[in-house]
């Protein structure tokens, strides 16, 4: 009882997380309909990083950052902050967010490929097979941005690099936590993420007026920042460190689930045949090339 009691005090904030993170999709496309998506980035990441830091502080996993800490957690926050935002929200701004969900389901896909380049995991014959698979997954749905117009192709092919970024980020943070805890990687790198994005932000506030935002953008960024984010992340980091990167990871079939679904609830997006179908393909693939 108590080995599936310590079971169930992992899985549940985990399954918190990815219902938080997997919400984010209709966030983000709520936002940026009267927000510029860089400064959506900008704001989601620099406040939740803060959130993140001060809890840090306040539950005293950190001792004196380090400069050797500031400095790999700004490399790491480059690629899975800044990038991963930019991509992510432009894209998303572009094309749907069931689409954008689906595509952020092959991070553990390039995940995996990443880690096999890097020398810290070898492949094996399921993990070619299935990332084989998931890739016809993803043209399947980036053949429906195709027909959607330009703008959705582009969208779609910005988020598979937001895909690809976030893959990136599990990993380089994966090689930390025997040097650091793991909340403190996950603060420091989100808070850097989104520092990173503020000089790009000018860009596109030209023109913009920020007394035009609705009420239910700010809500969206608030959400954003302080649960999808401070909280999301949190957990997300957390659970890496209590059960590793590969068991976390499956989460994310429900991150998927939850976005596609609250997509077409709130957002009423339409899910058409084919879609349904890249989708079974997709997740087919994910799930083939992680078994182990």
């Amino acid at each position: 009882m108590r080995g599936r009691g310590a079971q169930l005090g992992v899985e549940g904030p985990l399954v918190l997380a990815a219902v938080l993170l997997g919400l984010n999709f209709v966030a983000i496309k709520v936002a940026v309909g009267s927000i510029p998506p860089l400064l959506v980035g900008a704001l989601r990441f620099t406040v939740g990083g803060v959130l993140l830091l001060s809890f840090v502080r306040l539950m005293g996993l950190g001792s004196r950052p380090t400069r050797r800490l500031l400095l790999t957690t700004l490399g790491i926050g480059l690629v899975g902050g800044t990038l991963y935002n930019i991509a992510l929200n432009e894209g998303t701004s572009m094309t749907s967010a069931s689409s954008a969900a689906l595509i952020m389901a092959t991070s553990p896909v390039w995940g995996m490929l990443l880690a096999a380049g890097l020398g810290v995991e070898p492949l094996r014959a399921t993990n070619v097979i299935g990332a084989g698979v998931s890739i016809v997954g993803v043209a399947l749905i980036l053949g429906r941005g195709l027909e959607g117009g330009g703008s959705s192709l582009v969208g779609d092919l910005l988020v598979l690099v937001a895909s690809v970024s976030f893959a990136a980020y599990t990993v380089l943070s994966r090689a930390q936590h025997g040097n650091y805890p793991a909340l403190t990687i996950g603060a420091y790198t989100v808070f850097f993420g989104g520092l990173a994005i503020f000089p790009f932000t000018p860009l596109e506030l030209a023109g913009w007026r920020w007394e035009s935002v609705s009420a239910a953008a700010w809500i969206a960024v608030a959400y954003m920042a302080i649960f999808s984010t401070a909280l999301g992340y949190g957990i997300w980091q957390w659970g890496i460190g209590r059960i590793g990167a590969d068991r976390v990871l499956v989460y994310l079939y429900l991150v998927t689930l939850t976005g596609v679904v609250s997509s077409i609830v709130f957002l009423h997006e339409g899910f058409g045949l084919i879609k349904v179908l890249g989708t079974v393909v997709l997740l087919a693939g994910v799930y083939v090339a992680h078994r182990r």
